[in-house]
C-alpha cells in the first residue's frame, strides 16, 4: 500500500541531507540559532535509514526472499554505487587527490596509510566510499541489507522482546558513535541499527501507534529541538565521532535524531499533503543522493564564482536550491537517455 506521509518523509530526508553537506557555502562558521539549525539538520542519514526500516517491513516483509530482496538492491543501490565510485576514483588518481596524492592528510583515517599502494587506496576506497562526500553511506547499506534475515526475525519477535532489543541496541549506539569520517562501515552498521529497528517497529504496529499522532509530534520534535539547542550550549556542533572502542561519552545527536526521526513521522502523519515538487524529490531521491556531491564538487570548483568565508544563509539557500534542482533534472534526464538494456537505475538508482 502506497502512504504517501512516508513519500513525502523521504522528500524531507534528502532534502535535510543534501543541506547538511552544503554548510561550506555560506553557513560553515556559525553561533546561536543558526548552530541549532545545524545540529537539527546534521545527521540526516538517521532520517534515511528509519524510512528504509519502515520500508523493510510495510513492503517487503509479506513476500521477503533472501534471494530477490538482495537483487533488487543490487541493481538499484550497488551497481550505481560501483559505476560512479569507479569513475569518481579514476578523476581522484588522474589528478592525483585524495589519498592518491603524496602530500594527503592521513589524520585520524586509520583505515588509509601513506605505504599504501595504489591498488591498496584503490580498494579501500571502494570499501568506504571515502572519495565522494555521502558515498560512505552505501558500504554501510549493503551491510545492512545482508542482515536482512535478521530483520525479518526481529518483526516475528514478541513485542516485549522487541523493545527490549531496540534498547539494547540504543544503549550500544550511545557510546560507539558514529565513526571518524564516516569510514568505519561495521561502526555505521552498529550505530543506525536502532533507526531501523525503530522503523519496522513503528510500521509493525502501526494503527496502535499512530494515536494521538498531532500531540506525540509536539513532543518528540520540542524534545529533538531542545536536545540540539543542550548540545550548543555545551558547545558541540555535528555528529559525535570516535574510533569503535574509545570512550567518548554519550552521543546527544544520537538522541537528538531519534527524537527528530519519530516526530517527523508523527507530523508527516498528523498533515499528509501532496506536491508535484515533493513527489519528484522523493521519486528522485536515491538519484539525488548519488548526484549531489558531483554538483557539490563541481560548484566548489567553478572559478566565477566567490564562496563566503562568513555566515551568509541567502547564499546557502540559493546553493542548496540549485543543488537539489541540479540533481533531479540531471536525473530526469538520464532516465529520458538511457532506455532499453542500458538503464538509469543502473547508472543512479531512477
Amino acid at each position: 500500500m502506497f502512504l504517501q506521509s512516508i513519500h513525502n518523509y523521504r522528500a524531507v530526508a534528502i532534502i535535510a541531507i543534501v543541506m547538511s553537506h552544503s554548510y561550506v557555502y555560506g553557513l560553515e562558521d556559525t553561533t546561536g540559532f543558526v548552530t541549532v539549525l545545524k545540529n537539527i539538520l546534521t545527521g540526516g542519514t538517521a532520517l534515511f535509514v528509519f524510512i528504509s526500516g519502515y520500508m523493510f517491513h510495510h513492503i517487503f516483509y509479506k513476500r521477503y526472499k533472501y534471494k530477490s530482496f538482495m537483487k533488487g538492491k543490487f541493481e538499484r543501490i550497488i551497481v550505481p554505487y560501483l559505476i560512479l565510485t569507479t569513475c569518481a576514483i579514476t578523476l581522484v588518481y588522474v589528478i592525483k587527490s585524495g589519498f592518491f596524492s603524496p602530500d594527503a592528510d592521513f589524520h585520524r583515517i586509520v583505515f588509509f596509510s601513506p605505504e599504501d599502494s595504489t591498488f591498496a587506496t584503490t580498494i579501500k576506497y571502494y570499501l568506504t566510499g571515502r572519495m565522494l562526500t555521502a558515498y560512505w553511506y552505501i558500504p554501510f547499506a549493503v551491510l545492512l541489507f545482508l542482515a536482512s534475515p535478521l530483520h525479518f526475525k526481529f518483526i516475528q519477535l514478541p513485542k516485549r522482546t522487541q523493545i527490549i532489543l531496540i534498547a539494547i541496541f540504543s544503549a550500544i549506539s550511545l557510546f560507539v558513535h558514529r565513526s571518524y569520517e564516516n569510514i568505519n562501515p561495521i561502526q555505521m552498521l552498529v550505530y543506525f541499527t536502532p533507526f531501523y529497528l525503530v522503523g519496522i517497529y513503528i510500521s509493525l504496529y502501526r494503527e496502535e501507534v499512530n494515536k494521538h499522532c498531532g500531540m506525540k509530534a509536539t513532543v518528540f520534535l520540542i524534545m529533538a529541538l531542545a536536545l540540539a539547542f543542550y548540545q550548543y550550549v555545551l558547545g558541540h556542533e555535528g555528529s559525535y565521532s570516535k574510533d569503535v572502542f574509545e570512550y567518548g561519552g554519550i552521543d546527544i545527536m544520537f538522541i537528538q535524531k531519534m527524537f527528530l526521526s519519530i516526530g517527523l513521522y508523527f507530523l508527516l502523519e498528523t498533515f499528509v499533503f501532496k506536491t508535484k515538487l515533493t513527489d519528484l524529490i522523493s521519486d528522485t531521491s536515491f538519484a539525488i543522493f548519488f548526484i549531489h556531491p558531483w554538483v557539490l564538487t563541481t560548484i566548489k570548483r567553478l572559478p566565477f564564482l566567490d564562496h563566503p568565508e562568513s555566515t551568509n544563509i541567502p547564499y546557502y539557500l540559493i546553493t542548496c536550491f540549485v543543488v537539489i534542482a541540479l540533481s533531479v533534472l540531471i536525473s530526469i534526464a538520464l532516465n529520458k537517455i538511457l532506455t532499453g538494456k542500458v538503464k538509469s537505475r543502473y547508472i543512479i538508482g531512477y
